[in-house]
């Protein structure tokens, strides 16, 4: 590798950096701070969704949409608040992904499961002008989640994630003895 190479590369890195440090990252924005802050980003570095298929700028109203489909997490906190980096990096991912002309079900599937550090990745190779799309092979196998009933009385079930969970007769009176006494 040449000197030329050298300084490109340690260019591209330092972008990245400071791509990331610029901002105060606090994990009580609201969601209008956090649109605001990922319009910011893809207008500092021209992200800019292909052939028109979403609004040039992020609305709070896109991030919503986003988390019902799975694209971002859930906020830390209530309240409209608890946004933080990683979500910032999630908002980001899509919108370099969509600057590539990608569905967001395509999307979706490259993203589900990425870690900050594979976030940050796909959000700095569009710094670099490199984008480059996550593995899909590398993506983590989700587990169908199970769920377990137990009926407690007529009006009652207890619901349960926890797989192989066993309850006693006596267990199950036990719950239902201390839900009747709650009642009166």
């Amino acid at each position: 590798m040449d000197s030329s190479e050298q300084k490109s590369g340690a260019l591209k890195i330092g972008i990245a950096v400071t791509l990331l440090l610029q901002y105060d990252w606090e994990m009580d924005l609201t969601v209008d701070q956090l649109a605001e802050r990922v319009t910011q980003w893809c207008a500092q570095h021209r992200v800019v969704p292909a052939n028109g298929q979403v609004a040039t700028e992020t609305q709070p109203r896109t991030l919503r949409y986003y988390r019902t489909m799975g694209l971002l997490d859930a906020p830390t906190a209530g309240g409209g608040q608890g946004y933080g980096e990683r979500h910032f990096l999630q908002a980001c991912a899509v919108r370099v992904l969509q600057a590539e002309g990608l569905p967001l079900s395509r999307i979706q599937a490259l993203l589900f499961g990425r870690s900050d550090d594979e976030l940050r990745q796909t959000v700095e190779s569009a710094v670099s002008g490199e984008t480059r799309l996550p593995d899909v092979a590398a993506a983590p196998v989700v587990q169908p989640e199970t769920w377990q009933t137990f009926p407690i009385s007529p009006e009652l079930m207890l619901v349960s994630r926890r797989p192989g969970l066993r309850l006693t007769p006596a267990q199950l009176s036990a719950i239902q003895s201390i839900l009747e006494s709650s009642s009166t």
